[in-house]
């Protein structure tokens, strides 16, 4: 079975609701106390937890890969010298600020804010195909970042 392949950007902008929604999971939960996003134990593995991802229902299984994927946003940086990542993504794609807003939310210059969005969604793509495998989580895509064409290119 081959994996599907898909833009970061198209990902966080529809998928990621979609994964949401389906799994019944808010994003205000993102910081909830009672949704625990990292796995218990010293090896980073839930063991009990592992077990149990064989024998999940369609529900729990759609709510299993909605918290994977807010796991990678969350396990993102947020350095004040580092772009702020996890703020940038949370702000843009979860609380769907503009880009404007989103870079006076963090603090930033519109060309340092381009610089670390493009930055923070490198990032989620990395910390994403961590935890996408390390949670056995072979339906979700793999992302890329998308290459942007330069202007006035022609096209065939």
């Amino acid at each position: 079975m081959e994996t599907e392949s898909k833009s970061v950007i198209d990902f966080l902008k529809k998928d990621f609701w979609h994964y949401l929604n389906q799994g019944g999971v808010h994003p205000s939960q993102l910081s909830s106390p009672q949704l625990s996003l990292a796995p218990g134990g010293h090896s980073n593995t839930n063991h009990v937890e592992k077990s149990l991802v064989g024998q999940m229902s369609r529900a729990e299984r759609a709510t299993y890969l909605a918290v994977t994927i807010m796991m990678s946003i969350k396990d993102c940086s947020d350095l004040e010298y580092g772009g702020k990542h996890r703020s940038i993504l949370e702000a843009y794609y979860i609380h769907k600020l503009d880009n404007r807003a989103t870079a006076i939310r963090v603090g930033l210059t519109d060309r340092q804010y381009r610089s670390a969005k493009k930055a923070a969604l490198q990032e989620f793509i990395e910390r994403y195909e961590f935890w996408r495998e390390k949670r056995d989580c072979p339906e979700l895509p793999v992302l890329y970042y998308p290459k942007c064409r330069k202007k006035g290119a022609k096209t065939s």
